[in-house]
């Protein structure tokens, strides 16, 4: 199922942009947490990250973001702060289960919705990670617009290919 109208909102946010290949995602992951401790940072919600290209690349742009409760950071940290995030007009699907897979899935969903409903894709997909103890679940959320102009040959080229390659 996706849902319209979703939004992503936080206060004090800091976030810091990867270059990597996809196989070094994890170790990204703990360079950035590494990067929140050397901080002193407190958080204040989930950890997000935007993927900036298609997922079947290998070369990964991702950027993650977590709230903090501080209204600054360090500057010997490389982390960059926001005072407000805030994102609306968006798509979203969950996914849990087995994750890898299912995020493909869930990629097609948005992106199949978006091409039938004639909405311009206008932001990376966010992965929002979710949940407690006994069920972790990732929200996925691309922002969207709707206008009177048509994809781009190019647009839907790129879609329809990453829409093919996932039903491969």
């Amino acid at each position: 199922m996706v849902i319209e109208g979703e939004r992503i909102m936080y206060r004090n946010v800091v976030w810091h942009s990867y270059e990597i290949h996809y196989t070094d995602f994890e170790r990204a992951l703990d360079d950035f947490n590494d990067k929140l401790v050397h901080a002193g940072l407190s958080i204040n919600g989930p950890l997000f990250y935007a993927l900036h290209n298609a997922p079947l690349e290998e070369i990964m742009n991702v950027d993650f973001y977590i709230p903090v409760e501080q209204t600054y950071v360090p500057r010997d940290t490389r982390l960059l702060f926001q005072s407000y995030f805030y994102i609306d007009g968006m798509l979203m699907t969950r996914v849990k289960g087995d994750f890898q897979k299912n995020t493909e899935i869930g990629y097609e969903k948005i992106f199949t919705y978006a091409i039938e409903n004639e909405l311009q894709i206008c932001s990376p997909m966010y992965h929002i990670l979710r949940g407690d103890e006994d069920i972790q679940w990732v929200e996925l959320k691309l922002k969207v617009f709707a206008e009177e102009e048509e994809l781009t040959d190019q647009e839907v080229s790129l879609l329809e290919k990453y829409t093919h390659r996932l039903a491969d």
